[in-house]
């Protein structure tokens, strides 16, 4: 007699960035869908960010017949349930229970990520991304939650500084989920996702991965973690000149497309601050100017720059 394991995506994750996904000045989300598809076609999320289940949720998912797959976009955690037949919600074989949560680490792969993402990044404080509030926290209604895909294609909301945990939640959100020294190496931020999330209001679609039987959902549902990219102040220096210039004003960081930058977008200095505007004799018009390389920035005063030797 044959036996098969029948599995079904519980939910997933997807983790979108904007420095990767859009194309110059053309946003991601403003394409349409073949373009999305071929922004997808060299991208791959763990190339600047890893999401690795704890310690604990790995024993967690071994005693729940929980399986974790990743992918270009993201990763999906499988659950094995019952026969079922296609489009009917599935009954997981070992039961899921209302408060069961996952916890995930958000470690940080690429030493740039900080240069082109909008975010400000606080020693000794983390991200929280979950569909449950921080523990503790009052009132939980205004932390926000982790958005689900359907919301993002009708208003995107990206990660901000507002996912982000002062030192104190920071610390016991931490030592609540046993997450050790070594692990907080390149942390970012924890993922939490329990089977029932919070209900914000009627009008809003719950945040719950199974359904009020604890069933897995025939549509599962999709968390997306997505960043914006960061816009800074392009600095242009000139070779053998004492003369520099930068962008009046802040230009959006991508590494696909491209971004024209010509003369009348530019303001003309000199590194000798002595030296009066009216007598600077510099011709802005004769150059090409490049998109900036992400790994040459300077930070002055909170304001990002990025630094182009021409």
């Amino acid at each position: 007699m044959s036996y098969s394991q029948i599995y079904r995506t519980l939910f997933e994750l997807q983790v979108l960035h904007e420095y990767y996904l859009n194309s110059g000045p053309d946003p991601f989300r403003g394409m349409d869908p073949k373009q999305q598809k071929l922004m997808f076609k060299n991208y791959a999320y763990n190339g600047f960010l890893q999401v690795i289940p704890t310690a604990q949720t790995r024993k967690v998912m071994d005693n729940q017949k929980l399986l974790l797959r990743s992918n270009q976009r993201g990763l999906q955690v499988v659950a094995q349930v019952e026969p079922t037949a296609a489009g009917v919600d599935a009954k997981p074989f070992i039961p899921l229970a209302d408060d069961l949560e996952l916890h995930f680490l958000v470690k940080i792969n690429d030493p740039a990520f900080e240069i082109y993402t909008d975010l400000t990044l606080v020693k000794n404080e983390i991200f929280y991304f979950a569909n449950v509030p921080p523990p503790g926290m009052v009132p939980p209604d205004e932390f926000p939650d982790l958005p689900v895909a359907s919301e993002q294609e009708s208003s995107p909301e990206y990660i901000s500084d507002a996912y982000r945990l002062d030192d104190v939640f920071s610390k016991n959100v931490l030592k609540g989920m046993n997450i050790s020294r070594e692990d907080q190496i390149g942390l970012l931020g924890v993922v939490v996702l329990r089977m029932h999330g919070k209900v914000l209001d009627e009008e809003q679609i719950p945040h719950d991965i199974t359904d009020a039987d604890g069933k897995v959902p025939a549509d599962p549902i999709t968390f997306v973690m997505e960043f914006a990219n960061r816009s800074t102040i392009w600095k242009y220096y000139f070779q053998n000149s004492d003369y520099y210039a930068e962008t009046a004003t802040p230009k959006p960081l991508t590494r696909n497309g491209y971004i024209v930058i010509d003369s009348p977008q530019l303001v003309l200095k000199n590194k000798d601050p002595d030296i009066n505007e009216d007598d600077y004799q510099f011709n802005l018009d004769s150059y090409y100017y490049p998109a900036p390389d992400v790994q040459k920035a300077e930070i002055k005063a909170g304001q990002f720059y990025s630094v182009i030797y021409i």
